[in-house]
């Protein structure tokens, strides 16, 4: 195990990570100025390439090449917050989401192809609006959640310099190195991304954050802990699933879920001063 973490702070550098960053927002760049560059010879040329005739005569639909790319690098940053803090992991998958809806507005604007059917109240254009709000209301809980957790109980700043929880730590670098390989293999094996990110990885990342919950334990045992990290998992499981529900009601599964998390700090906040209260 020691091995694998090992492995995993080599590879997974700060200086790596940020030129990882960088990458991504130069091929966003290139990808979007090239997606409009092939639309606009799909429209001039007489007899286009079926291949670039499929591309079909739309600009708008090349809002969302760049965000493919920002797709990629959100769910590698899903895997790079799973050896962090219980709360850091969970907060980094809030503020993930919440970009998922925001570019499914991009998304939907590319589907309707025509500006002047915003003028009308349609299904399609009722997608829009509750990917706005749903990604602005988000936005809120996110910074809801990151302000709550940074009260810390002492029983929580005496674990941070425990053996178990550096043991601990070791073990999730583990998770997050394996499931970096798997997610590489899934990208290179289909080039469906609803595929690869809505289905088959985050199938997965459930079963890791139940397995992550299980060793979790042999650092703490403490009722209130347990509970708080178990919620966690429940509310991850339900933002994952609501990634592939229908519209308005991934909107409002995922909004439930950030709340329930939200819910599930501060009862585990008050909890947590009553223990030291009381002087347990």
């Amino acid at each position: 195990m020691d091995r694998f973490a090992l492995a995993y702070d080599r590879l997974f550098t700060e200086r790596r990570k940020a030129l990882l960053e960088h990458g991504i927002v130069y091929l966003s760049a290139i990808g979007f100025v090239l997606h409009l560059a092939l639309i606009f010879l799909a429209r001039t040329l007489p007899h286009p390439p079926q291949w670039l005739a499929g591309l079909g005569d739309n600009y708008l639909s090349a809002l969302y090449t760049p965000f493919s790319f920002i797709l990629f690098y959100e769910v590698l940053l899903l895997i790079f917050a799973v050896p962090e803090s219980t709360t850091r992991s969970i907060g980094k998958q809030y503020e993930i989401v919440s970009l998922i809806f925001l570019r499914g507005v991009f998304k939907h604007i590319a589907e309707i192809g025509d500006v002047s059917s915003f003028r009308q109240l349609s299904p399609e254009t009722m997608e829009i609006v509750a990917d706005m709000l749903g990604g602005l209301f988000m936005f809120g809980l996110v910074t809801l959640f990151r302000h709550f957790s940074r009260r810390k109980s002492n029983f929580d700043l005496s674990l941070e310099t425990s053996g178990a929880l550096r043991r601990f730590i070791a073990e999730k670098k583990a998770i997050a190195l394996m499931l970096c390989v798997l997610f590489i293999g899934l990208s290179t094996t289909s080039l469906d991304l609803k595929t690869i990110f809505y289905t088959n990885l985050f199938t997965v990342m459930i079963f890791t954050d139940v397995l992550i919950l299980i060793l979790s334990m042999l650092v703490s045992d403490r009722y209130e802990l347990v509970f708080r990290n178990a919620a966690f998992v429940v509310s991850t499981i339900l933002i994952r699933a609501s990634l592939t529900a229908a519209s308005p009601y991934n909107v409002a599964m995922a909004i439930g879920a950030m709340i329930f998390g939200i819910l599930t700090l501060q009862v585990y906040n008050y909890h947590s001063r009553i223990r030291a209260a009381e002087g347990l």
